[in-house]
């Protein structure tokens, strides 16, 4: 009893929250307003020594921008983003918080969504906000926080950056094709050896995220081969190996395979697409198969 009254002794109100308040609406404005490049909305809606900042930076003499700044803002955004909204992220809402010194903020939580119309890239990054409001009711400090890695990845979209080298020549480019060749000879056995025992087969026709093992892969097979007789593999083109800055190495490559239906002794031509990623010793650890499987039903 002493230890609860101890508790309750250290509380001290020093405001209140609202979910409905004046402000709360007033910040709802702005967001639109910003949204469509409306300066004169944005001129009324705030102080006129209004400063915007940025929450997530480190930089200890960060200066903020002003309303020449945030109307820039505004008009670049609304001018550069196609399917463009901030709008509430989930189910979270808006809150007022009146604090008995008589300021009042309104904190927001937001998805900040829009697809540049330049380049393409989709911007989805979540945003939250902090609106000061003066005794006058305008908006006199805003707060932002975001993703700086996904804006610093959208501003790199702009530039060209290299990611590591594509090699036309490379040993591990043998692994695929000494898999794919064995196969085409039915040497099932010595093609899968060309995999990791752990590695995750990937189909384009499962759903997405499903993989199967190589005993999976090597089950499903046989059902195939019930029906079909496979008579040749050919490669098309030449694989490439793509070798990624820091880690991975993936080997890209396309074929040709030839069927023969048991059924009715049509051939039956597949195209298939690989994408296999192997480790330093040239063990295929993934695999991500692309055709269209309804050819061998």
């Amino acid at each position: 009893m002493i230890f609860l009254l101890k508790v309750e002794a250290q509380k001290k109100k020093n405001g209140v929250i609202y979910n409905e308040h004046p402000y709360i609406e007033a910040a709802k404005e702005f967001n639109s307003a910003f949204i469509n490049g409306n300066k004169e909305e944005i001129t009324s809606l705030v102080a006129k020594d209004v400063k915007l900042w940025n929450s997530m930076s480190t930089n200890k003499k960060q200066k903020a921008v002003g309303l020449s700044g945030l109307l820039n803002r505004s008009a670049y955004w609304s001018n550069k983003l196609k399917a463009y909204s901030i709008k509430p992220k989930g189910k979270a809402y808006p809150d007022a918080l009146e604090f008995k010194g008589k300021n009042t903020w309104v904190y927001t939580y937001e998805i900040l969504k829009g697809i540049d119309k330049e380049n393409g890239f989709k911007i989805e990054t979540p945003i939250d906000r902090s609106f000061l409001f003066n005794k006058d009711g305008k908006i006199s400090w805003i707060l932002e926080s975001f993703n700086t890695a996904h804006l610093e990845k959208y501003n790199n979209s702009f530039k060209k950056r290299t990611n590591g080298t594509i090699w036309i020549d490379h040993p591990h480019i043998g692994s695929v094709r000494r898999l794919m060749n064995n196969f085409g000879i039915g040497e099932i056995d010595t093609a899968y050896e060309e995999h990791d025992p752990n590695a995750r087969i990937y189909d384009i026709n499962m759903k997405i995220g499903e993989f199967q093992t190589i005993e999976e892969r090597r089950e499903w097979e046989k059902g195939v081969f019930k029906n079909f007789d496979l008579v040749s593999i050919d490669e098309s083109g030449y694989p490439d190996l793509l070798e990624y800055n820091g880690d991975g190495m993936t080997v890209l490559s396309w074929w040709i395979m030839s069927f023969k239906d048991k059924r009715n002794s049509k051939i039956v031509e597949l195209y298939l697409h690989r994408s296999d990623t192997l480790n330093e010793e040239g063990k295929i650890i993934t695999t991500i198969l692309y055709y269209n499987g309804q050819l061998l039903k």
